[in-house]
């Protein structure tokens, strides 16, 4: 509905500039967060009692890193990047900038507390004021700041729910099972597996948050917007699979047997994926005409190409989560590194020639390739089940989260 309401309200110019630096910020983000939100995770439920000092650490640790790391991406990069550049072209948007992705850390962060702390039910509600206040501002910045209001619309509501939503994560404690999980092994990670990971969760960075950026510097800001518009739309799918994603690390991580999840996984969550993917292919044009006619017509063929790659990116979706429990960070070094080099290559030879139906055939391939890798390791020997037994269907809904959209 957001993106429906702001690509009626602003021009299709101004969608593909401000949708670029929304992808900016959530990509400056991901890098700045060192991995820490699908860590919290795994973290919190073995600190037990503990969890609320991790998170405070972690908080701490992410908001000082973000502070070093704009100010080089700021001196050193955005002049590099043309056409964003010339969007953040003052200091009071470069501020701006700034402060969002400062908060935006926090509120990502929030979510995956929320969920580790086994409060994840409180997230929905999150997400829905979050939407209800980004669509209310629309109209009036679009008077008040025409040309960067879609931003701004995004960042103020963070400023707003972050402290109530930080109430629940450290004073209240009311549903809050933090009690150490069994027979998990409570030592430390070695440095050298973490570095491990943060350089995985780079690539993964790289070509999913920045897509939008990167498609802004190879094609036009309208073309760009079109292909914003339909990685948006088709990101819903991806939204579902990381929700079930997450779950699956935390369920894993406080001892349910392995197996058990991975049958709930592909009996109900691909399934649905599978469901939801046929119906948005069928009704891709339909879709795009509630941004526009120009969005129908031209970006058609586009959302059909990203949500043919949503069960293959499904597939890689899962077996990252589920390495992840196990801490088997090298399989999901080398399944990331694939993807990036997949998308961001295969993007800057085909967008030239095919425009952003290139750039989504890119990720496409990219995906393809990657569940082909993912779908052997999940089909492997199962791992020997835990005594604490497999969770219930309601534990699975209960520790979902929201993740920042690419």
């Amino acid at each position: 509905m957001y993106w429906v309401v702001a690509a009626r309200v602003y021009d299709q110019d101004t969608v593909g500039t401000n949708m670029a630096v929304i992808a900016a910020m959530a990509t400056l983000s991901g890098i700045t967060q060192l991995n820490l939100g699908t860590s919290l995770a795994v973290l919190v439920p073995r600190a037990g009692p503990r969890g609320r000092r991790v998170v405070w650490r972690v908080y701490l640790a992410v908001t000082s890193f973000a502070l070093l790391i704009l100010g080089a991406f700021l001196a050193l990069v955005l002049p590099h990047l043309s056409k964003l550049a010339a969007v953040l072209d003052d200091g009071e948007r470069m501020l701006t900038f700034a402060v969002a992705v400062l908060a935006f850390n926090i509120f990502a962060l929030q979510d995956a507390a929320l969920v580790a702390l086994r409060k994840g039910k409180l997230v929905p509600l999150e997400n829905t004021t979050f939407g209800i206040l980004k669509v209310a501002l629309l109209a009036p910045l679009f008077v008040l700041l025409p040309g960067f209001g879609i931003f701004v619309s995004w960042m103020l509501p963070i400023l707003l729910i972050i402290p109530v939503m930080s109430w629940f994560v450290f004073v209240d404690r009311r549903g809050s099972e933090v009690a150490p999980p069994r027979d998990v092994n409570a030592r430390r990670e070695p440095l050298s597996k973490l570095a491990l990971d943060y350089l995985g969760y780079l690539f993964q960075v790289s070509a999913t948050f920045f897509l939008p950026v990167v498609a802004l510097e190879l094609v036009n800001p309208a073309a760009a917007a079109v292909f914003a518009v339909a990685w948006q739309t088709s990101s819903t799918l991806d939204l579902l699979a990381t929700n079930v994603g997450t779950a699956l690390t935390v369920e894993t991580s406080y001892g349910h047997d392995p197996a058990a999840l991975r049958r709930t996984v592909f009996r109900q969550a691909m399934p649905l994926v599978a469901l939801a993917t046929f119906i948005l292919l069928l009704a891709a044009p339909l879709v795009l005409h509630l941004y526009g006619a120009r969005y129908s017509h031209e970006g058609a063929n586009t959302l059909r190409l990203l949500l043919l790659a949503s069960v293959p990116r499904s597939l890689v979706t899962f077996a990252v989560a589920e390495a992840r429990a196990h801490r088997n960070i090298t399989f999901i070094l080398a399944l990331r590194i694939q993807n990036a080099v997949l998308v961001l290559g295969l993007a800057a030879v085909l967008a030239p020639r095919f425009g952003v139906q290139g750039i989504a055939a890119a990720w496409l391939t990219a995906q393809l390739a990657g569940g082909l890798v993912a779908l052997r390791h999940m089909l492997r020997k199962f791992p020997q089940a835990s005594p604490e037994g497999p969770p219930s269907s309601s534990d699975i809904e209960h520790s979902t989260e929201r993740i920042p959209p690419p």
